[in-house]
C-alpha cells in the first residue's frame, strides 16, 4: 500500500520519472517502467503548490543556514513515500466482524511464515473519491514531515494502479548542536536514519489509516488490509518479493504437473493390466482344440504388450525425472541463501537505479536458467506425452480386440476343416465292409 525509499544528492532520476520528461523524439521516457500508458500521462498532476523545478526546491531548502546537511556522496538527502490507491478491502461478515484466513507471508528478510490475515475483496473508487484519497494522503504527509520540506507530490494515473510519489527532505532537530548553543536559533539537520527509522516504518500504515478514518468516511480507504504485513518495504524489495512469489508459483505449478504425470503412469499401468486380464479371461474360455492357436496369439500379445509398456513407461518416467530435477540440490542452497541476503541490501547506482548483487553468479544464474527452461519443457512434454500415451493405448486396445476374433475364426476354420476330413475318412471306412459283403455273395 505504501513503501519508502531513500535517495542521495545526485539521484535525480526519480524527478524525471515523476515529471514524465520526454526524449528528443517527443516520447515519454519510461525509465525502465514499460507499463506506462502514454495516452493517460496527461492525467497526472502534482499536489505540491510549489511550481518550481524539483531540483530548485531541493537546492533552495539545502541552502537554508539553519539546516545542516553533510556534504558526502553517501548521505541520503531526500526520500520518497509511494502511496498506492487501495484495490482491496477486508471482507466483513454479517456480524460486522472481519473474516480471516491462513496465508503464507514472504518477508523482506527472505523468511516465509504462515499468518492469519483478513480475507480480501476488490474495491473501486470514482474519480472524485480517488482525488480525495490522494489529497488526504498529501495533507497527512505534509503535516507529518513539514510543509517546508516537501519537494513534490506527483499523482500518476498512467500506470497499472494509481499512486502518488511524495518526495521530501527527512529533517529532524539537531539536538547536539542546539544543546551546545542554547543562545542561538535552533538548527535542524537532514538525517533519514533518525526520521525514517524502524519505528516510523512499522507504525506508518496504522497512523495513516487513523488519519484517513478521521478525515473521511471510516473504512472508506482501507490502508490496513492485510497486504502490509512484514512492515513497509522499498520498491526494490517489493519487486524482489514479487519475483520470489512468481518463482514459488512456478514451482507449485511444476509440482502439479509432476502429480499429473504420476497419475498418468498409474493410469497406464491399470490400463495395461486391464488389457492383459481381459486377454487371459478370454483365452481361458477357448476350447482345448484351439489351444495351440490361442497360445500363439497370447505369446504374440504378451511380447507386444511388454514392449509397448516398457516404451511408454520409459517416456513417462523421463517426464517424472525431468520434473523432479526442478528442485534445487544441496549444492545450490548456499548461493540461494546469499542471494536472499543480498535482496536485503540493494545497491544504489549513480544513475538512480537500484541494483541487487548476485552472489556466486556462476552457480546461481545457471540454476535459475535451468529452473525456467525445465519448467517450460516439462509443461510441453507432459501435455504431449499424456495425449500420445492415451492415443497409443486406445489404438492398442482396439488392435488387440480386433485381432482376437480373427484368430478365433482361423482356428474354427481349421477345426471345421479337420472335422470334415475326419467325417470323410469315417464314411470311407464304413462303406468298405458293405462292398466286400456284396462281392462274397454267390450269383444266382
Amino acid at each position: 500500500m505504501a513503501n519508502y525509499e531513500n535517495f542521495k544528492r545526485g539521484d535525480c532520476g526519480l524527478f524525471s520519472h515523476c515529471e514524465r520528461k520526454k526524449d528528443e523524439h517527443g516520447n515519454y521516457v519510461t525509465f525502465g517502467n514499460q507499463r506506462i500508458d502514454s495516452t493517460r500521462t496527461h492525467l497526472n498532476y502534482n499536489l505540491c503548490p510549489d511550481t518550481r523545478e524539483q531540483t530548485e526546491i531541493l537546492a533552495s531548502r539545502l541552502a537554508d543556514p539553519n539546516l545542516k546537511c553533510q556534504n558526502r556522496a553517501d548521505v541520503n538527502v531526500f526520500g520518497s513515500w509511494c502511496i498506492t490507491l487501495p484495490t482491496q478491502a477486508p471482507i466483513i461478515n454479517e456480524n460486522g466482524d472481519i473474516e480471516y484466513e491462513e496465508k503464507e507471508v514472504h518477508h523482506k528478510d527472505g523468511t516465509v511464515t504462515t499468518e492469519t490475515v483478513p480475507k480480501l475483496k476488490d474495491v473501486f473508487y470514482n474519480e472524485e473519491q480517488t482525488k480525495e484519497y490522494f489529497r488526504l494522503c498529501y495533507d497527512f504527509l505534509e503535516e507529518r514531515y513539514g510543509k517546508e520540506n516537501v519537494i513534490s507530490a506527483y499523482v500518476h494515473k498512467d500506470e497499472t494502479t494509481d499512486h502518488m510519489h511524495f518526495i521530501f527532505l527527512p529533517v529532524v532537530e539537531d539536538k547536539k548542536w542546539n544543546e551546545k548553543h542554547p543562545d542561538k536559533e535552533p538548527r535542524q539537520k537532514v538525517c533519514a536514519k533518525e526520521r525514517i527509522n524502524k519505528t516510523e516504518l512499522n507504525m506508518f500504515h496504522r497512523v495513516l489509516q487513523e488519519y484517513l478514518d478521521e478525515h473521511s468516511e471510516k473504512d472508506l480507504y482501507p490502508v490496513l488490509n492485510g497486504t502490509t504485513i512484514g512492515g513497509s518495504r522499498t520498491i526494490a524489495e517489493l519487486k524482489a518479493e514479487s519475483a520470489l512469489e512468481d518463482a514459488i508459483m512456478a514451482t507449485s505449478q511444476a509440482n502439479a504437473t509432476k502429480k499429473i504425470a504420476e497419475e498418468e503412469i498409474a493410469k497406464i499401468d491399470k490400463e495395461v493390466e486391464t488389457v492383459q486380464s481381459d486377454a487371459r479371461e478370454y483365452i481361458e474360455t477357448l476350447h482345448q482344440r484351439e489351444d495351440n492357436a490361442l497360445k500363439t496369439v497370447m505369446n504374440q500379445f504378451d511380447e507386444w504388450a511388454k514392449t509397448e509398456e516398457q516404451k511408454e513407461r520409459s517416456n513417462v518416467m523421463e517426464i517424472k525425472k525431468s520434473l523432479e530435477n526442478l528442485g534445487a540440490t544441496a549444492e545450490d542452497e548456499q548461493p540461494l541463501t546469499s542471494f536472499a541476503k543480498a535482496l536485503d541490501n540493494p545497491l544504489q547506482g549513480k544513475d538512480g537505479k537500484i541494483y541487487v548483487e548476485v552472489p556466486s553468479p556462476g552457480k546461481l544464474i545457471p540454476l535459475l536458467k535451468k529452473v525456467v527452461k525445465r519448467m517450460l519443457g516439462a509443461f510441453g512434454w507432459s501435455h504431449s506425452m499424456a495425449k500420445k500415451t492415451q492415443e497409443q493405448m486406445e489404438r492398442s486396445r482396439k488392435s488387440f480386440h480386433a485381432m482376437l476374433p480373427r484368430k478365433k475364426r482361423e482356428a474354427n476354420e481349421q477345426n471345421e476343416a479337420r472335422l470334415v476330413a475326419e467325417q470323410q475318412v469315417q464314411q470311407v471306412q464304413y462303406s468298405q465292409p458293405e462292398t466286400k459283403k456284396k462281392r462274397s455273395e454267390p450269383s444266382l
